[in-house]
């Protein structure tokens, strides 16, 4: 049925730019992405990579935005993923009401009312847009695809932006409301992979960015707290707090964030390091260390999830990229065979993912 209410919702929108006059066409603009990607592990599942590899790995969206006025504009976005054996992810209709918010814009003030991104990092905004991205993925710990996490909020976003003065200038956006969560873990009786399917409410949060003088160079901060709700497993309130750092320039880049997360019996951070160089028109090289390590159970911290990548990029155009990579890890996040903490080690998995990435 949500399916079908999608299609509907989607043929809404093309209806109404081709069934009034024209000016009122040319208020609707849409966009979208598709990335398509084959995966493959050495042996063990790992996000939702089987060692026998899959084809069953990608992201689409479609975009609707409708300017009622110069000010005031309603956002719809469909969206559609697929992660092979990932059992966090296993149970989404094929396709999701991903964004849909009015916003209106005061001058440099601007406010969305609805389901809208949440403003985290980097990527947090475009970390399905497969042309934007460096890998097939944001980087994993920070972001945790599929789990304790979301991308958006059903509430308020408020955004102010100032133009630069002396060379610097600033964005702060701020948010309000709750959220659909998924939890995965894994049982340390039977070793089974369980998903429990909880809500967030009453979150606050907000971050900044603040662009330097040197130009490509921009510095983030941000946090959040929010309750979970009773069924969570981890029920009670959460805090979060981020750091970005963030450097483009036209033949190279340098990003690195930091995340800690504590819950009411869990202490996780993470941090990555990512880096490429352009040495020709087209090619992009990059390398990512990635790290996420965890206290929890009266155990001492101890490294969750360790990931080592290179791959390799080449941009028929800005809207067509071709994708190569490899990632090393050190994981108890394994779907296959799974991993106890404070019982098991961590599973070593190699795997390789080559994505196609579009978009309009």
């Amino acid at each position: 049925m949500q399916k079908q209410i999608m299609m509907v919702l989607a043929a809404a929108c093309v209806a109404g730019a081709t069934s009034g006059a024209a000016q009122e066409a040319d208020k609707l603009t849409i966009h979208g992405y598709l990335t398509q990607a084959y995966a493959i592990t050495d042996g063990p599942t790992l996000l939702g990579i089987p060692g026998t590899g899959t084809t069953d790995y990608r992201t689409a969206a479609l975009q609707f935005r409708y300017a009622v006025t110069n000010s005031d504009n309603v956002t719809l976005q469909l969206s559609h993923r697929r992660l092979g054996r990932d059992i966090a992810t296993s149970g989404e209709a094929p396709v999701q009401l991903d964004w849909a918010f009015y916003g209106h814009r005061f001058g440099n003030f601007d406010v969305r009312i609805g389901r809208a991104p949440i403003p985290s990092g980097i990527y947090n905004e475009v970390r399905d847009v497969g042309v934007l991205l460096p890998f097939y993925r944001a980087p994993f710990n920070f972001y945790l695809e599929g789990s304790f996490t979301s991308e958006t909020v059903d509430g308020v976003t408020a955004s102010y932006e100032t133009p630069n003065t002396a060379g610097f200038g600033f964005e702060a956006t701020a948010f309000a409301g709750g959220w659909d969560m998924n939890e995965r873990t894994v049982s340390q009786s039977s070793g089974a992979v369980i998903v429990n399917h909880t809500r967030v409410e009453k979150g606050i949060g907000a971050q900044v960015w603040l662009r330097t003088p040197l130009e490509g160079v921009r510095i983030g901060a941000g946090g959040s707290r929010y309750e979970a709700d009773p069924s969570s497993l981890l029920p009670g309130t959460w805090k979060e707090w981020h750091a970005s750092f963030d450097a483009r320039r036209s033949r190279a880049t340098l990003q690195s964030e930091y995340r800690r997360m504590i819950t009411p019996d869990i202490d996780y951070n993470a941090w990555y390091v990512y880096a490429d160089v352009r040495p020709v028109s087209h090619l992009t090289l990059h390398a990512q260390v990635d790290r996420a390590g965890l206290v929890t159970g009266g155990l001492s911290r101890f490294d969750f999830n360790n990931d080592n990548a290179l791959g390799a990029s080449w941009a028929f155009r800005s809207n067509l990229v071709l994708k190569a990579e490899g990632h090393s890890a050190d994981s108890f996040w394994t779907d296959s065979p799974t991993v106890r903490i404070g019982v098991d080690g961590p599973t070593k998995v190699r795997y390789y993912i080559i994505s196609l990435s579009t978009s309009f």
